[in-house]
């Protein structure tokens, strides 16, 4: 067995040991960019409407780095729009997207992409959906487009593994499928959970009843959720996108029902392969009555500090938002937080929202 052909299996096999978790994919990167001279790999999305993107798997890619991409080069990579309509499956050099000549004029290169990663890189396109394209690069300090070529040709002969990854990891949506049996089965209020499809994945019995009836949400012909209200549609969908910086929770009140949106927290290998997902509790008001946290505080020994960050996050806000209302730290906010699920015996803003719901149904 030649080298190269040594190195794709090794390769190969680094991608199902990760897909079974016997290994991770930090493992199958890292092999990935020691293939080109001072190489970079990383797994990433582009939003070809938006213009947002982010290496979300990464090797050898500084986290300073990765945080300047996405909050700001993604939207100058000259790259991207010829990567949003090449074919997928096919490695490319850079060149491919773009001529050097082109390339080394442009703000990216200069300000970004030479003094902080390198010279040039070789991508392929891993699956596209609803103006997303999922991808692999590895960027190298070898400008010259003919050496890196063999590297392209290996994404390409890898390419056919990683999209069974996808689509593999598409049809488990495993941590969403957990997050979602453990909602449906412990809470008393309606429970539907959605894929970054806006696909309904799990129910709870009384959900579904509630999105049968079709008074507030229903289901369109092809499974996915809508809600009848336009911001709280437009709310759910914005959560389901990949790049979502706002609230990771938000409640809406539609007459006499009350829906809590939640985005779902993952790793990052889940987050990357199996996208967003949002838990959506549906609560009727009409027999709601009012929370008595000052007596659920007291009873747990809960600091008034601690009784604000449970107030704010049963609102629906993350920890910056409490900390610019209450005009401290975002960290005091977060340590805070920490004491209160510490006292509580919850490990999510989900959990303390489940406890909130018990508590409406002891008053």
């Amino acid at each position: 067995m030649s080298i190269e052909a040594a190195v794709e299996s090794r390769l190969a096999d680094r991608i199902y040991s990760a897909l079974l978790h016997e290994t991770t994919w930090q493992s199958f990167l890292d092999g990935l960019a020691a293939t080109l001279p001072d190489g970079r790999s990383t797994l990433f999305y582009h939003d070809v409407d938006s213009g947002a993107g982010a290496w979300e798997l990464t090797s050898g890619l500084p986290a300073d780095v990765v945080s300047d991409y996405a909050s700001h080069y993604a939207k100058l990579n000259p790259w991207m729009p010829a990567a949003s309509r090449r074919k997928i499956g096919i490695g490319v050099v850079a060149e491919q997207m773009l001529p050097r000549e082109q390339f080394v004029k442009t703000p990216f290169y200069n300000d970004f992409f030479r003094p902080m990663v390198g010279e040039s890189a070789v991508g392929v396109t891993l699956a596209r959906e609803r103006g997303q394209s999922m991808l692999l690069s590895i960027t190298t300090s070898r400008a010259d487009p003919e050496k890196n070529r063999d590297v392209a040709d290996l994404l390409t002969r890898l390419a056919p593994h990683l999209r069974r990854a996808f689509r593999y990891a598409n049809r488990r949506s495993s941590v969403a499928s957990e997050i979602g049996r453990s909602v449906c089965q412990k809470s008393e209020l309606g429970v539907v959970v959605v894929d970054e499809g806006a696909r309904a994945i799990n129910f709870g019995a009384q959900g579904q009843a509630m999105v049968e009836a079709g008074r507030v949400l229903r289901l369109t012909p092809g499974g996915k959720l809508h809600i009848r209200d336009s911001d709280a549609d437009a709310a759910l969908h914005g959560m389901l996108r990949r790049g979502f910086d706002g609230d990771t929770a938000t409640t809406f009140v539609l007459g006499s029902t009350k829906l809590t949106l939640i985005r779902t927290c993952k790793d990052c290998e889940s987050a990357y392969f199996e996208g967003p997902s949002v838990i959506v509790l549906i609560e009727s008001q009409a027999k709601e009555p009012p929370l008595d946290l000052r007596g659920f505080a007291s009873a747990n020994g809960l600091t008034a500090a601690e009784l604000r960050a449970m107030q704010g996050l049963i609102s629906g806000q993350n920890a910056a938002r409490i900390a610019d209302a209450a005009g401290i730290s975002r960290e005091t906010v977060r340590t805070q937080v920490k004491s209160l699920y510490g006292k509580l015996g919850v490990r999510s803003q989900m959990e303390l929202l489940r406890i909130s719901g018990l508590l409406r149904m002891e008053n």
